[in-house]
C-alpha cells in the first residue's frame, strides 16, 4: 500500500504527462524512467519502491512550494518592448527576404524572449536553437536540427543533404547564443541559404547574440569572412542605453509612481539591464513592498549599483 502522499505525487504525474501531451515526456522531466513509472502504478515494482516515490514527491513538492512564491517575471511572458520588438521585426524580415541577419546585443534585454516568441507564432517555419559552448561545432549543430526535422542520418554530409530536403520555402532557422559559433559552422547554415537561394526559394538564418557576435559577420572587416558578409542583408546592434521608460510601463504595470519607474528605467539602461530590474522587482514583491522605498531598500540588500 503506497502512502497518501505517494499516491498523490503520482497522480500529480499523470497531471504532467496530460499537460506535456505524453508520458515519456513528463518522465524526462521528474527524473524517472517510463519503465519504473509504469511498474509504479501498476503497484509491482521490484525494488525499493517508497526511494523511487520519494523522487516524485520531492519534485512536486518543489513546483508546489515554487507556485506559492509572488513571483512577477515578465521575462517568462513576451512583453512587445522597443528592443524585443525591434529584433522580433529583424527575424521577421530575415524569414521574408532569406539571406543571413543579426540581431546582437547586451545580455538581458529581451533578445531570446523576442527570438522565442517568433518561434511560438511560427511553429511551423521556425526553428529556434539555442547554443552553448558545447554545442557549436558543424556536426553539434546538425545533429540538433535532424532531431527537430526528424532526419536519420549519421555522417555530416548526409545530415546536411537530408536536412536541406526537410526544410521549406519561406522558413526561418534563428541561432541564439550565436557567440559561440566559430567561422565553419557559420559558413555550413550560410550554405543551407545558398542552396535555397540558388534554387529561386528562400531561407532564413537569423543569428541572436551578444556583442561579439557582429564581429564574427565584418564588424572587424576580416577577409575570411567576406562570403558572410555579402550575404547579411540585416545587421542590429542593441544596447541596454536604448531601453525607453514606456518600456518600464510595459514590464511593470503595476509600478505607478515616476520615481520608481525612473529607479527601474536607470537600472535597465545600466549593466544590470531590464534582467536586473525583473531581479529588484521580483524580490521586492516577494518582501511585500513595490514602492519607490521597498524597491529602494531591496536595492541596497541586494548591492545593486543605483545610478
Amino acid at each position: 500500500m503506497y502512502k497518501d502522499e505517494q499516491v498523490l505525487a503520482l497522480q500529480k504525474f499523470e497531471d504532467l504527462a496530460t499537460a506535456l501531451g505524453s508520458q515519456n515526456k513528463a518522465c524526462l522531466q521528474v527524473g524517472i524512467s517510463a519503465a519504473i513509472i509504469s511498474q509504479l502504478k501498476k503497484g509491482a515494482y521490484p525494488g525499493d519502491s517508497d526511494r523511487q516515490l520519494e523522487k516524485l514527491v520531492s519534485y512536486f513538492r518543489v513546483k508546489d512550494t515554487a507556485a506559492l512564491l509572488p513571483s512577477f517575471d515578465p521575462i517568462r511572458s513576451y512583453v512587445p518592448t522597443s528592443i524585443s520588438s525591434d529584433i522580433y521585426k529583424v527575424i521577421e524580415n530575415c524569414q521574408l527576404q532569406g539571406g543571413l541577419a543579426i540581431a546582437c546585443g547586451d545580455a538581458g534585454i529581451g533578445k531570446t524572449k523576442a527570438a522565442k516568441h517568433f518561434m511560438n507564432e511560427h511553429p511551423n517555419d521556425a526553428i529556434y536553437i539555442s547554443l552553448n559552448p558545447c554545442l557549436k561545432t558543424i556536426k553539434s549543430l546538425l545533429k540538433i536540427l535532424c532531431s527537430k526535422l526528424n532526419v536519420n542520418e549519421r555522417t555530416i554530409d548526409e545530415m546536411w543533404l537530408g536536412i536541406c530536403q526537410k526544410l521549406r520555402d519561406g522558413m526561418v532557422i534563428i541561432i541564439d547564443e550565436a557567440q559561440h559559433l566559430p567561422v565553419k559552422t557559420i559558413e555550413a547554415l550560410r550554405a543551407f541559404s545558398d542552396y535555397f537561394s540558388e534554387r529561386g526559394m528562400t531561407l532564413g538564418i537569423a543569428f541572436v547574440g551578444n556583442r561579439e557576435t557582429v564581429d564574427y559577420f565584418g564588424g572587424k572587416q576580416k577577409a575570411e569572412f567576406a562570403q558572410i558578409v555579402n550575404r547579411t542583408k540585416a545587421r542590429r546592434v542593441l544596447g541596454t542605453n536604448q531601453t525607453k521608460r514606456e518600456d518600464i510601463t510595459l514590464l511593470f504595470p503595476g509600478i505607478i509612481e515616476d520615481i520608481a519607474i525612473d529607479l527601474l528605467l536607470n537600472i535597465a539602461r545600466s549593466s544590470q539591464a531590464i534582467r536586473g530590474a525583473v531581479n529588484l522587482y521580483n524580490n521586492a514583491l516577494d518582501n511585500d513592498n513595490t514602492s519607490y522605498e521597498g524597491l529602494i531598500a531591496m536595492a541596497k540588500h541586494m548591492d545593486m549599483m543605483l545610478i
